[in-house]
């Protein structure tokens, strides 16, 4: 009886995840958001927390082909509390060491404290020439934190035009099913000309402090007794435009146990 009943549940979460690897897809007036995202590996431990990556991939496009699009102002990405983001040990770096840079000299002043990557596109408007779209690759650095809260910077360099701008993210601890928020604000200097369609980073670091071997990002398969795995909400993303318009979404992700 008890191995028919644990076919059942395997079988039930087959089923149960067959679904929730896709990307969601948020429209609200003529604008839409894609939002996509994971962990890697999804085989976990079931208490114990494991090494992994953690990524988001988010893209904003319109119905009717607005040029400019509608302005993203806040990137606020909010992950599911059984994951762990730890910096003890690691190296910081600053705005001022890496603005303006490229991506090969950030790496070279900052490396040691390099926890993950990406890419953005962002469409140009300077109302004296047509638009047109930049886009950088992306490098993800631990930085000093600002009073008690964490941060990330995340440095952009790109080759047409020569261009490098920061982004800061504030890293915060709250109560709940997403217990980690990431999140950044549009500087003020760039809102006359930059609007973002396209915003990746993975974040992964593995380094040793004190002697042991130590995850950036880590994570455990909460699955309950006797299930092989588990499908939980990974990340709920909340992205803000000029004029007041929000658009949140929830990405549905699985886990087994390993």
């Amino acid at each position: 009886m008890k191995r028919a009943c644990l076919i059942a549940l395997a079988l039930l979460f087959t089923l149960a995840v067959a679904g929730v690897a896709q990307a969601e897809k948020e429209k609200q007036g003529n604008l839409i958001v894609s939002f996509d995202g994971g962990i890697s590996p999804r085989s976990l431990p079931r208490t114990d927390k494991a090494p992994v990556a953690v990524s988001v991939d988010t893209t904003f496009q319109t119905t009717d082909g607005s040029d400019p699009p509608p302005q993203l102002r806040e990137i606020a990405i909010a992950i599911n509390r059984k994951g762990r983001m730890f910096n003890r040990g690691l190296p910081t770096c600053r705005v001022r060491n890496i603005q303006p840079s490229t991506i090969a000299a950030a790496r070279r002043i900052c490396g040691g404290a390099i926890v993950g990557k990406g890419h953005v596109r962002v469409r140009v408007n300077l109302g004296s020439q047509p638009p047109f779209t930049f886009k950088g690759a992306m490098l993800v650095f631990n930085a000093k934190p600002s009073g008690h809260k964490r941060r990330l910077l995340a440095q952009v360099y790109g080759l047409k035009p020569p261009s490098a701008f920061v982004l800061t993210f504030k890293i915060v601890k709250q109560k709940g099913t997403f217990g980690t928020v990431i999140r950044t604000i549009l500087p003020k200097s760039a809102r006359k000309w930059a609007y973002v369609t396209h915003f990746d980073m993975t974040l992964r670091r593995i380094y040793t402090y004190r002697g042991k071997r130590q995850s950036y990002v880590s994570a455990s398969c909460a699955a309950p007794a006797g299930f092989p795995g588990a499908v939980y909400p990974f990340a709920r993303g909340k992205f803000g435009f000029d004029g007041g318009r929000v658009v949140t979404t929830t990405l549905i992700r699985n886990c087994s146990v390993r």
